[in-house]
């Protein structure tokens, strides 16, 4: 089973550590306020309150054996989110997953080591424009700064072709990694060069966000 650590329980912090409990992760959840820690104690597998910048505490809790480390501490200084990540980083940690306030805050988390960075308002934000100007693309994940991933209606073009007729990767510099139906049912993880699809088809993509944006078009 997948192991994570939470660090930091305000809102995103809390909301993340118990939904993935709710799915069945081992979750450890770490802040130093005992009011956060007593109030997601019964939510998750432990909550234990410490300094998270301590890196022999986090050792003594077992963090460096988490296979993820999530850190959403938040506040106007960014001091401890830096400094915690620089200890997850330190211990061996094998994947540190941040959340920053803005770009400048993203810029030096990934300085000190962060695997991926997150800024919920601005992901928030992109989500939103998306729902509301676009017909096709249902909703988005940045990967990166030039990735994305997305869920997106099937383009009327496509309906009746397969992916090699298309030629969808060559064609649309896009990569499909699954595709599911609106009605619900079985998601076909990795489809053969062969599927046709149906109008009632959800495509999984990964591109550049040029790419992705084109298929607006489309």
């Amino acid at each position: 089973m997948k192991t994570f650590t939470v660090i930091g329980l305000g809102r995103f912090g809390t909301s993340i550590a118990t939904q993935l409990f709710n799915m069945g992760y081992e979750v450890l959840a770490i802040d130093k306020n005992m009011d956060k820690i007593n109030a997601i104690a019964n939510l998750v597998t432990r909550a234990a309150c410490t300094d998270a910048k301590d890196e022999s505490l986090l050792k003594q809790l077992g963090v460096k054996n988490s296979d993820c480390a999530i850190v959403c501490i938040g506040g106007d200084d960014i001091t401890d989110s830096v400094l915690t990540t620089l200890a997850l980083k330190d211990m061996g940690v094998k994947q540190v997953v941040c959340k920053a306030k803005d770009n400048m805050h993203k810029t030096v988390l990934k300085k000190v080591g962060a695997d991926n960075v997150i800024i919920p308002e601005q992901e928030a934000g992109i989500k939103a424009a998306i729902e509301l100007v676009s017909d096709r693309l249902l909703d988005i994940i940045e990967l990166s700064d030039e990735y994305s991933i997305v869920d997106a209606v099937v383009p009327n073009t496509w309906i009746g072709k397969s992916i090699m007729e298309l030629s969808v990767r060559k064609k649309y510099n896009v990569n499909i990694v699954a595709i599911k139906s609106n009605n619900g049912g079985k998601v076909n993880i990795s489809p053969e060069p062969e599927y046709k699809f149906k109008d009632t088809d959800i495509v999984v993509l990964v591109g550049d966000t040029e790419s992705i944006n084109r298929l607006e078009s489309i």
